[in-house]
């Protein structure tokens, strides 16, 4: 099978990494076929045929790759630090335990609805001002967050919050491609990218832990304003002068289709989050179930119909496309659910603090942040299929050991490996996606699948928060509250996780065929 060594030089292989492929690597001598829309092109062909700016210096080169960057250092801190900060949040504004996973999910959900058509405001406005608007809403919207009251005003603004993190994502990748055109300068860049995932990871847990040990879950969110909001500010005026684009095409923005997935994906959580308590047969879960179903109907609806759709239906046409779209879920889906599952049982039922929580949290960050960067070298040498099967293996072999932890004791012989092998899994399934989604996308559409393809991991996380959550608490409220009792309830939402590695194992091996 034929390698691909610059798809593994330009791609920053980490879990927390969005997928951006410059066609000039990825051409597809099998289909030389022109974008059927101009949604279809790459953001970064769409900005470098209307933009060409001045050579940066090599200061100024650093200074942009750091701010950019920080789009992905943030976005991986503000989920891992509001995850160690959910015990002493939902404790102090009275939330059910049902409730509290909507804190992240929410967040999750609005980052995946809004990917596409942020990507699409960049090409028509530029990224600059679409990046800053993001890193803005992000840190405005963290204060009045911070100063919630009430269940409904974290998560309705987490949700906003969430929109702000999927402005930022195309727009730093769309800039790292035009300010970096030399293709080792932009190979070095990426691989920076990918590393401040791995490092927001870490410290997320860390300091996150630290505030909500020693002072309150609210300054959390009060640091991530006091750090974002000068950081927006500053970020203007390092990033290079943009040109002002016409506006006029707003009105193809594909509005009705990405406010139908949004609906269907709210409603379709909510479901699956009530069953534990209601039960399956509830009307209030088989109503949002169904009507989940029929929302995604429409939207499938919607995108055959509108002119400019987020989501053109032929991109399900490309090879390996559809069958990788699902398996895309299970990296983000073990990721957060493993994270959320853990920090739960290390304080609810192993009564550890925060701080505690968190230090025991970070050979996640650490096994993630290293084996990303060395599978990325690494991959080109491996067959695409064994890449893609031995990530799902190596996740089920850590989420078995996590379900197996069912005491303290059992922290390094069970939990430590578990989060090394896990990690390692989700790094390499991570890059097997990526390599062979890309590998068979056809000429000029490899903006749009890899936002797709970033989205398909922000939906994995947040239905997976649904089940491994629904899960926990459905077994639970029939058990002792003991801690050896409880534990039963996340022993089985971590068996749960199994069942999706074991589907996504299934599509490789009947619909995934050779890149060749």
């Amino acid at each position: 099978m034929p390698s691909s060594p610059s798809l593994t030089q330009d791609i920053p292989f980490s879990p927390t990494t969005t997928i951006c492929v410059d066609d000039t690597t990825l051409s597809n001598p099998r289909t030389k076929t022109e974008p059927a829309s101009d949604l279809e092109k790459s953001p970064s062909n769409t900005i470098n045929t209307t933009l060409q700016q001045l050579p940066l210096s090599t200061l100024r080169k650093n200074l942009v790759l750091t701010v950019l960057s920080g789009a992905q250092f943030f976005d991986i801190y503000i989920s891992c630090a509001a995850i160690i900060a959910l015990p002493t949040l939902g404790a102090d504004l009275g939330f059910s335990p049902a409730a509290l996973q909507w804190v992240l999910s929410a967040y999750t959900l609005t980052f995946a609805a809004f990917m596409l058509i942020s990507g699409r405001l960049s090409d028509m406005f530029h990224p600059k001002p679409v990046f800053v608007a993001g890193f803005l809403v992000i840190g405005l919207l963290s204060v009045p967050i911070a100063a919630s009251v009430n269940p409904i005003m974290t998560i309705v603004l987490r949700a906003l919050q969430g929109i702000g993190a999927a402005l930022n994502v195309p727009s730093a990748i769309a800039m790292i491609s035009t300010s970096f055109p030399d293709h080792k300068e932009r190979s070095r860049a990426y691989a920076v990218y990918g590393a401040f995932g791995a490092i927001g990871n870490c410290l997320g847990f860390i300091i996150g832990g630290v505030i909500s040990a020693r002072t309150s879950w609210r300054w959390v969110f009060y640091v991530i304003a006091i750090l974002v909001i000068p950081f927006a500010v500053v970020s203007w005026f390092i990033l290079p002068a943009h040109t002002n684009r016409s506006a006029k095409g707003t009105k193809d923005l594909d509005w009705p289709g990405v406010s139908s997935l949004t609906v269907g994906l709210i409603l379709f959580v909510f479901a699956v989050s009530r069953a534990s308590a209601a039960g399956w047969q509830s009307p209030g879960v088989i109503a949002p179930l169904i009507l989940s179903i029929f929302m995604f109907a429409t939207f499938a609806l919607i995108e055959h119909l509108v002119k400019d759709p987020a989501l053109p239906p032929r991109t399900w046409t490309n090879k390996n496309f559809t069958p990788l779209f699902f398996y895309g879920w299970s990296v983000y889906w073990w990721l957060f659910s493993s994270e959320l599952q853990l920090v739960q049982v290390f304080t609810n039922l192993w009564y550890l603090s925060p701080l505690s929580a968190a230090v025991r949290c970070l050979p996640l960050g650490i096994s993630g942040g290293a084996t990303a960067m060395l599978t990325g070298y690494i991959a080109s040498r491996i067959p695409r299929r064994l890449l893609l099967v031995g990530g799902q293996v190596l996740m089920v072999v850590g989420a078995a050991l996590f379900a197996l932890a069912n005491d303290p004791s059992k922290y390094w012989s069970h939990i430590v490996p578990g989060m090394v092998f896990g990690n390692i899994g989700v790094a390499v399934g991570y890059v097997g996606c990526t390599i062979v989604v890309m590998e068979g996308v056809r000429e000029g559409e490899q903006g749009v699948v890899s936002a797709i393809m970033y989205t398909a991991y922000q939906i994995g996380a947040t239905i997976g928060l649904a089940i491994v959550t629904s899960i926990t608490l459905g077994v639970n409220q029939h058990l002792d509250a003991d801690p050896v009792s409880q534990f039963k309830g996340y022993s089985i939402a971590f068996w749960s996780i199994l069942a999706m590695n074991g589907f996504a194992i299934l599509l490789t091996l009947v619909f995934v065929h050779d890149s060749s």
